[in-house]
């Protein structure tokens, strides 16, 4: 039988990064060692593979001397995923996936995730639901009506255009200025 020139290698997880390319060691099935791979990887996509990653190693016209290694995923560490959908992982556990008419759940579990960019728009018809503390730093601009549960606290001053209505009790611990003059409340 012919050699392909195709062999699946195990990497060991040594890992250089040249010139902006990527080169790899690994193991064959015959525990033939293969040292600095040139790994291939799609436009716009970067990834450092992991100790046990499993690749397709690719002799150029069948020359396993002058090789590039396809992939390099790790059995143990590859989501469950429906048909059709795709995930980005890594090996801590974080993950994109974008699943059809499930939408796209970002799960970064207790680790931080950071958003750098310009302005950011989210349109969503039904609503937004954060859970857990929320904390802007910065100004905050509401186009429409807010309604909250629970107790409000403000540190500093509050400046309000328009009317007031109070369902309940006020308590002011300091004074409460007429602002029209009439002396009326």
């Amino acid at each position: 039988m012919a050699d392909s020139g195709f062999t699946r290698v195990e990497l060991d997880g040594t890992v250089e990064h040249r010139g902006g390319q990527q080169f790899v060691n690994g193991k064959g099935y015959a525990g033939d060692g293969y040292e600095s791979v040139h790994r291939i990887e799609p436009h716009g996509f970067a990834s450092h593979p992991v100790k046990g990653g499993i690749g397709l190693l690719a002799g150029v016209r069948g020359n396993r001397d002058s090789a590039y290694l396809i992939g390099a995923e790790k059995p143990s560490l590859r989501p469950d995923l429906p048909q059709g959908a795709s995930a980005q992982y890594d090996d801590k556990g974080n993950i994109i996936k974008l699943i059809g008419d499930d939408g796209a759940v970002f799960d970064f579990a207790s680790r931080s995730a950071t958003l750098t960019c310009g302005d950011w728009t989210i349109d969503a018809p039904s609503g937004v639901t954060i859970n857990g503390p929320l904390t802007v730093n910065g100004p905050v601009s509401v186009g429409g009506a807010v309604a909250m549960t629970g107790d409000i606290t403000v540190t500093g001053n509050m400046a309000m255009t328009g009317d007031i209505g109070l369902d309940g009790n006020m308590t002011a611990t300091g004074s409460v200025v007429d602002g029209d003059g009439d002396g009326g409340a």
